[in-house]
């Protein structure tokens, strides 16, 4: 009691003081103690502020947390007895220590000097406790000494303690931290209470209310009891669901259920339940703030109708025949069944696709809904504007849709390079909620424009003009005759480098050349020379790199010789050539190309021009909205068409050469804007509506143009032009030098023919007899051939194990080629088809016959012998043929193509018969005994036509140098002589051949049009020229005629080769330029990798047949005697069998 007495009397003085120095006025002379008195006055009202204002914050954010608890569980407590009488006591137990321990009681700590002091002295320790010490020192009753103390150092101290605090900032002392926590929790607080009562308004309009009610009087505001006692059981609850219309599903009802209820939105929910007390009334309450009545029947059936639209729960609400008010404790939840979005996908064309403005475009799509498709439609944008078509609708239920759509392009009137974005919407059939739009994944439509494609490779072009400049800076600036590629490694390093620029040049031409086979501006002559440009380059640097590689392997030191460096460095100068080459061809067909499209954007110019005046003259007819906005359309067109020619001609300046063109007439009106003013006119007067004037100006300006592109189109021509006239005048020399030879080689030719032909005149005579006899005993001969043949098919056709085999090979290979077949075709309309699969008869056909195949293969292996007659038979129809020939032959007296052909026919019949004797000798020493006749057979046969046919070959040979030294002996001296001086002259020609060789040969490096056609041809006709030449020394006058003859067929085709090179360059002029054909697969002459776009009739059977007549002819001649005149015949009938 002492204890508690003295702390309450310490209490009150510190109450007292506190009073006091709350009171303390300040004054203009202030001393050492008022200073210190007025700061810890400073920080004590800081404190108290601070405190009491925190406090009050965090007990009002106590009581808004308490009070949305009680509103929130107000109808739970009051079925709990004394359930409110709880909450309300705890409430204000929580209140009542957040009072004492948050306000109070540190609120009074503060009534204290010293602990005020020890405040001060904790924000600021460079007091070092002097505060504190001044204040307890001071704290004696005036008048009394301080007992143990100075008052002059007591005076000192105060005076030190106030001259700091003098210097310090004191509000600095009461952290505001607390304030500011307190404030934070009671907004927060706030807020939440704001946030309930805004989404929960039942609990500001009714259960907060009615918790202050049942807090004061314990009834409800309307003067209704609360119940503690427990209510009545709700249960057996049945729920019929009838659904929305536009869902399509059937009512359903579900007995004895929990109470929860799930279904969509807008759906007829029936509610039936029994109560085990009688009650008077009921009602559900929705979400704590909605209530529906319901209906009671009988005393305890209750029901209700009400339709779903939104989720949430909900519990019974009743009243007894008393008047009690019960909620029923149990809360059931309500759920509402998502209507899912629809959904749609394009099927084809699912990509972005390239087509022309004219083309129809077929769509595939699929749509789907959970419970029904409303309405498919298209949506595109064209000029940034939204553009809608409706592609299906559905009045019944449709949960899954798959269409097509033929979009025809020409009526939106696009243009090249317009590029259209599409995609497919669905709208589903829902009409509660409205419909719900889904969109497929948005394609494009690119509309192909032929310019730009055109633009895009003469870019490439200029790109692969850059290229070779660069590799031909490196070839000039990293020569290999430098002392530095001695070394292998440098010289490595360095061509690696120059190897891999190789590379991508070879990589830019095929994308060129690929690239102009799809492009309609294309000019097919300028195709074929970048084609040569190509081969030559990719030769040449080939030949490099082979040189560099062969060096390098085959020297063993790490050093390469000077000598062999200067070897290699020539082949890099050949390298060089070829660049220079390239690079000045490239950068004439650049220019060229960028002329034709000035030229072609000028066409344009005229076009949109003509245009105009068409509209106007309509518009003179009638007013009319749509016709003003093309007339509109067309002059924008028309100002951004002339842009882009300024464009492209201020491109053109840069480059060399072009001043001629850019100074024409024609561009200075361009310059001046003269053409520019009369288009401001035209507009001036269209936007007037003075049509007449309009009309007027649109004719100036049209003839304007046109004068301008005509001054354009001839400059370019000449200009364009000149850059190949040197190419065709040197082609035209040598085609002219070429005629001359082949004049000259015919004329010699027909000497030659017209001598061998009185040779042959004077032997006839004297070898008709010899050659009658001897062909008729080879004729003898060949029949007994013949025989062995045909008896060695007859018995191999009747070797069953043979014949099945054969049968069952070749359904086999029909079955891999028509799946071949299949498969291209498949390929060619589909692309690549990897998930393509045969049909599952068809593989299993293809399976038993392979089987049947294998098993067949390894019945005949077992036997050697039936390998060999396998093999024979498979060669047998290309001997018969050359039988046939033999035979021909011999009927006709001549006895070289008779040797060949019996030689030929030997290589079968003696590889049969030694294979066959072979296998039979195996066999023999196989058995040890004697084979049987059988298999001895058809090796008897072969063995005899092989001997018979050897014979024949020997007898040639006899009959041959006879001849020959018969027709030598028939010679007289003046024929000697005229073969030695035809010798000499074509010897003359044979160097003319060479001279023209070479001549073609630089020709063929120089111009990109010519490739090596006529090099070889010339070369190959000096070979025969050769050839002749040797045969007339040896007095060989026939084989000199054959040699001739082949020299001037080498002739007309080199100078066919001069006369297409020729032609292509004049077709890649200015104006004269070839398209490349459509469509197009690589090179289009005839014969090579493309086909002749002629009418081809095709040819019957008869077709094939050499006339009667001149076959007689043939073996007339022979038959009198003239093998060699046969020789020429014979050469030109094959050659129609061919031709």
């Amino acid at each position: 009691m002492k204890g508690l007495f003295r702390k309450s009397i310490r209490t009150v003085k510190d109450l007292v003081d506190f009073l006091i120095l709350l009171n303390f006025r300040d004054t203009k002379s202030q001393n050492s103690r008022d200073m210190i008195k007025l700061s810890l006055r400073a920080v004590c009202k800081s404190a108290i502020v601070n405190r009491v204002y925190g406090g009050m914050a965090l007990l009002l954010s106590v009581t808004l947390l308490l009070l949305l608890v009680g509103a929130a569980s107000i109808y739970g407590l009051a079925r709990f007895p004394f359930g409110l009488g709880i909450f309300s006591v705890g409430s204000l137990i929580v209140l009542c220590i957040v009072f004492f321990k948050v306000l109070l009681v540190p609120l009074l700590s503060s009534l204290n000097r010293e602990k005020v002091a020890l405040l001060i002295e904790q924000k600021y320790p460079s007091l070092n406790n002097s505060l504190i010490s001044s204040i307890q020192l001071t704290a004696a009753i005036p008048g009394k000494k301080t007992v143990g103390y100075s008052e002059q150092l007591i005076s000192m101290l105060v005076d030190d303690t106030a001259n700091r605090l003098r210097q310090l900032d004191i509000h600095q002392v009461v952290s505001k931290r607390f304030l500011r926590l307190s404030s934070a929790i009671l907004i927060a607080s706030v807020l939440i209470f704001g946030i309930v009562c805004g989404t929960k308004p039942a609990y500001f309009h009714k259960n907060i209310p009615a918790l202050f009610s049942y807090l004061m009087t314990g009834k409800a505001v309307g003067g209704k009891e609360l119940v503690a006692s427990s209510g009545p059981v709700i249960g057996d609850i049945t729920i019929s669901y009838r659904y929305p219309l536009y869902a399509g599903l059937q009512p359903k009802t579900l007995y004895n259920t929990s109470g929860d209820i799930r279904a969509l939105k807008g759906s007829e929910i029936q509610i039936s339940a029994i109560s085990d007390r009688t009650l008077i009334s009921a009602e559900i309450v929705f979400n704590n703030s909605m209530k529906i009545p319901f209906v009671v029947e009988n005393g305890n059936t209750i029901k209700g109708v009400f339709s779903l639209l939104e989720s949430g729960t909900y519990i019974f609400e009743t009243a007894d025949s008393e008047g009690r008010i019960f909620q029923d404790a149990t809360s059931h939840t309500i759920q509402l069944e998502a209507d899912q979005f629809p959904e749609i996908f394009i099927n084809a064309p699912a990509k972005d696709t390239t087509v022309n403005e004219k083309d129809s475009v077929g769509l595939r799509y699929t749509a789907k809904d959970d419970f029904g498709i409303g309405e498919i439609f298209l949506v595109f944008e064209q000029e940034d504007e939204r553009k809608t078509r409706i592609l299906n609708t559905f009045s019944k239920k449709q949960l899954q849709y798959t269409g097509e759509y033929l979009w025809s392009l020409s009526e939106l009137g696009l243009r090249p390079d317009d590029k259209i974005a599409y995609h497919i919407e669905v709208k589903d059939n829902d009409t509660i909620s409205g419909p719900k739009i889904s969109s497929s994944k948005t394609y494009y439509l690119e509309i192909y424009s032929s310019k730009k494609k055109h633009r895009e490779l003469v870019q490439l072009q200029e790109a692969l003009l850059q290229e070779t400049i660069h590799m031909l800076s490196d070839d000039l600036t990293k020569r290999i005759d430098d002392e530095k590629c001695a070394s292998k490694d440098y010289l490595v390093m360095t061509q690696d480098g120059i190897q891999e620029r190789v590379e991508r040049i070879i990589n830019l031409f095929t994308d060129i050349l690929v690239g102009m086979q799809d492009d309609t501006m294309a000019n097919y002559s300028v195709y074929y020379s970048l084609e040569n440009l190509k081969n030559k380059f990719r030769d040449v640097t080939d030949k490099k790199r082979m040189a560099i590689r062969q060096s390098v392997l085959t020297i063993p030191a790490d050093t390469i010789s000077i000598p062999l460096l200067n070897e290699l460095q020539k082949v890099q100068d050949e390298e060089v050539v070829e660049v220079e080459n390239v690079i000045l061809f490239l950068n004439d067909l650049i220019k060229k190309q960028k002329l034709e499209e000035v030229l072609d954007t000028g066409k344009n110019l005229i076009q949109s021009q003509n245009n105009i005046e068409k509209l106007l003259d309509k518009l003179r007819e009638g007013e009319d909205a749509k016709l003003n906005e093309k007339v509109l359309s067309e002059l924008k067109h028309i100002e951004e068409t002339i842009r882009q020619m300024m464009e492209k001609l201020m491109q053109m300046a840069q480059g060399e050469h072009m001043d001629e063109f850019l100074n024409a007439d024609a561009l200075k009106k361009l310059e001046q804007d003269d053409i520019m003013k009369e288009l401001d006119a035209m507009k001036e007067a269209f936007s007037k509506g003075d049509l007449n004037a309009a009309l007027q100006a649109a004719q100036k300006l049209l003839a304007a143009l046109q004068e301008m592109m005509n001054q354009m189109q001839s400059s370019g021509q000449n200009l364009a032009d000149s850059s190949y006239s040197d190419m065709f005048e040197d082609t035209n020399q040598l085609l002219d030098k070429i005629s001359e030879l082949e004049n000259k080689e015919r004329e010699l030719t027909e000497n030659t023919d017209k001598l061998k032909r009185d040779i042959q005149k004077r032997t006839s005579e004297s070898t008709k007899e010899t050659l009658k006899s001897f062909f008729e005993k080879q004729g003898e001969r060949l029949a007994a051939i013949k025989k062995d043949i045909t008896d060695t098919k007859e018995i191999l056709a009747k070797n069953e194990l043979l014949q099945e085999y054969l049968q069952i090979n070749r359904e086999l290979k029909r079955m891999s080629e028509e799946r071949e077949t299949m498969a291209s075709r498949f390929s060619e309309f589909f692309g690549d088809e990897e998930g393509m699969i045969p049909p599952q008869e068809e593989f299993d056909k293809v399976a038993e016959t392979a089987r049947k195949n294998a098993a067949l293969n390894r019945e005949i292996n077992k036997d050697p012998l039936q390998r060999d007659f396998l093999n024979m038979f498979r060669e047998l129809p290309q001997a018969e043929e050359t039988l046939s020939h033999l035979e021909e032959m011999l009927n006709g007296w001549d006895v070289k193509e008779s040797l060949n052909l019996a030689k030929e026919l030997s290589n079968n019949l003696n590889q049969w018969n030694g294979r066959m004797q072979h296998t039979l000798e195996q066999k023999r020493l196989a058995k040890k005994e004697e084979v049987s006749r059988k298999d001895r057979e058809v090796p008897e046969k072969v063995g005899d036509a092989a001997r018979q046919n050897q014979q024949i070959i020997k007898d040639l040979e006899s009959m041959m140098q006879a001849l020959e030294e018969q027709q030598l002996a028939s010679l007289t001296q003046e024929d000697q002589d005229a073969l030695q001086q035809y010798a000499k002259k074509q010897k003359e020609l044979q160097k003319e051949a060479d001279d023209l060789k070479e001549m073609a040969g630089q020709l063929s490096q120089q111009n990109p049009f010519m490739d090596e056609n006529a090099d070889n041809q010339l070369d190959m006709a000096s070979k025969s020229m050769e050839g002749a030449g040797e045969k007339l020394e040896k007095r060989d006058a026939q084989g000199a005629v054959i040699d001739e003859r082949e020299s001037l067929y080498r002739l007309a085709e080199a100078k066919k080769g001069m006369e297409m090179a020729k032609e292509r360059i004049a077709k890649g002029m200015m104006g004269q330029g070839m398209p490349m054909p459509r469509p197009f697969r690589g090179r289009m002459d005839e014969g090579q990798f493309g086909a002749s776009t002629e009418k081809v009739e095709i040819p019957s059977e008869e077709a094939y047949k050499v006339p009667k007549e001149f076959r007689q002819d043939i073996l007339d001649a022979l038959k009198e005697g003239l093998p060699e005149k046969y020789k020429d015949l014979n050469k030109d009938y094959y050659q129609r069998l061919v031709d």
